[in-house]
């Protein structure tokens, strides 16, 4: 898997950009398009639905296993800050540019969840 810009490369300590019951407000995670510059964003709570699974229905098998491997995810099947990875495809409507993200969700006390960006990359095709 090609990847052709990194907006968001991961690392081992960040703090949260969600956590249930402090961030409920922000309901995504905003970026920008790297071609044309329109908003982005990451839905948090879907990143918390797919944490079990690892990855969300726009992300197929065979990416997945793909988008594990260019971010070192390893057989513990553990995100850099030490949550579960998950993996989601986000679209730009007005350049047809195709996004992967790479989210660690953290389940730190019962159904109570930090999510932390840790990779968002254009797709290189």
């Amino acid at each position: 898997m090609k990847m052709k810009v990194e907006i968001i490369t991961p690392v081992y300590y960040k703090k949260p950009d969600f956590i249930t019951g402090e961030s409920e407000k922000r309901k995504q995670y905003l970026f920008k398009c790297a071609a044309c510059g329109a908003e982005l964003g990451i839905d948090f709570q879907k990143q918390i639905q797919n944490c079990w699974t690892g990855k969300t229905d726009e992300v197929t098998d065979r990416e997945h296993e793909e988008l594990k491997a260019h971010y070192g995810i390893g057989s513990s099947n553990k995100s850099h800050e030490g949550g579960l990875p998950v993996f989601d495809k986000v679209a730009c409507t007005p350049c047809s540019g195709q996004y992967y993200t790479y989210s660690g969700v953290n389940e730190f006390s019962n159904s109570t969840f930090t999510v932390q960006i840790q990779g968002i990359a254009k797709d290189g095709k």
